[in-house]
């Protein structure tokens, strides 16, 4: 589920410069100024993965703001990167304690919930960040909705999600593909045809659209395309339930 990117998702906010003020609140402003930077530093060492440098920088702002959601919801991150994962879940929680309509804490506690198999909790975050018309990750969020549906055998609801997905950016890459597979298997070929060539212009090819690219190859009667696809999976992805299903399929 790209795990890393599924999780990550952070949004990075510039404080704007003050001037001339002076007293409390030029201290107040000050305060916000450093530690936004320390989050940024944290966020930027979180990405090189040097979760220590990152540590240490998201507890310094945490030291300014003790209830910073932001901070708390990027310490989440990279506890869950690092396995420490009650750690990780305290955190998520710490950052929707102080502010529960921040949609960056539901998505990543979702995506956290659902590498931990609670995908009912999971879809709950979710549906709180979707609701937010202005959040800009809003895409991966009807996506990712749509694989826990899916994980938990509710197809009506998986696909509808991934439909938002794709409504919300045409780009949204593993929506395309899994809306391809769904129209497949509803028999509308051309459809899962067109989604799929899209998916195939925003994203690398993977062992499940390769098995795909097979299967609605062998439909239109693209003999090289099928055995083209067909060779890339054997060759990349030899292990892969795609490619065991394609040896089955001969």
């Amino acid at each position: 589920m790209n795990r890393i990117l599924l999780a990550v998702g952070l949004v990075l906010v510039l404080s704007a410069c003050v001037t001339e003020v002076t007293g409390t609140y030029a201290q107040k402003v000050d305060d916000e100024v450093v530690m936004q930077n320390l989050i940024d530093l944290g966020i930027g060492y979180l990405r090189q993965g040097n979760y220590a440098r990152a540590k240490y920088n998201l507890s310094k702002a945490l030291e300014i703001d003790s209830g910073s959601p932001l901070a708390h919801t990027t310490f989440g991150v990279v506890f869950q990167l690092e396995g420490e994962n009650s750690l990780a879940e305290d955190h998520f929680k710490q950052a929707l304690k102080s502010d529960p309509t921040f949609s960056q804490a539901r998505n990543n506690y979702g995506a956290f919930l659902f590498d931990r198999g609670r995908y009912a909790e999971a879809i709950e975050q979710l549906e709180f960040a979707a609701q937010d018309r202005f959040y800009p990750k809003r895409p991966q969020v009807f996506e990712n909705m749509g694989v826990c549906y899916q994980q938990m055998d509710e197809m009506e609801k998986s696909e509808q999600a991934f439909i938002r997905a794709v409504e919300l950016n045409i780009n949204q890459s593993r929506a395309l593909l899994e809306l391809a597979r769904i129209r497949f298997d509803q028999q509308h070929y051309v459809e899962a045809n067109r989604l799929f060539r899209r998916h195939l212009s925003v994203s690398q090819q993977s062992a499940v659209s390769l098995w795909l690219c097979v299967q609605l190859a062998r439909k239109f009667d693209k003999e090289d395309e099928e055995a083209s696809c067909a060779l890339v999976l054997k060759n990349i992805f030899p292990a892969s339930a795609e490619f065991k299903e394609y040896q089955q399929s001969l």
